[in-house]
């Protein structure tokens, strides 16, 4: 447990926190429960190493891409994906968003 833990902090500081500043929304500008855009699909693995553990906070990952070939995330296959314009499979995707999982939270954002 304590070695699963120090791995994760690892990760959060030298991976994850670098790209959420990066790609982070400014929250005065959006209004929305959004926290970061624009990440892009191969780093997903860490942020859900990330967010497995059990003080972390709630999110939601929202998959964005476009149609065409693509390189599979998990299999690494090139395939043609058609997507319906309202949905984007994590197979498809080139980035991803988090999104807090309860938009009733976002008191704390704006405070």
């Amino acid at each position: 447990m304590k070695k699963e833990y120090n791995k994760s902090r690892r990760v959060f500081e030298k991976i994850v926190n670098p790209l959420l500043v990066k790609h982070m929304l400014d929250p005065f500008k959006y209004k929305g429960s959004c926290i970061a855009a624009g990440i892009p699909i191969k780093y997903l693995k860490y942020f859900k190493m990330v967010s497995r553990q059990k003080n972390a906070k709630k999110i939601r990952y929202r998959y964005r891409g476009k149609s065409g070939m693509k390189t599979q995330y998990k299999t690494g296959l090139q395939m043609h994906y058609i997507r319906p314009q309202s949905f984007c499979h994590m197979d498809g995707a080139d980035t991803f968003a988090i999104y807090y999982r309860n938009s009733a939270n976002n008191y704390f954002r704006y405070s």
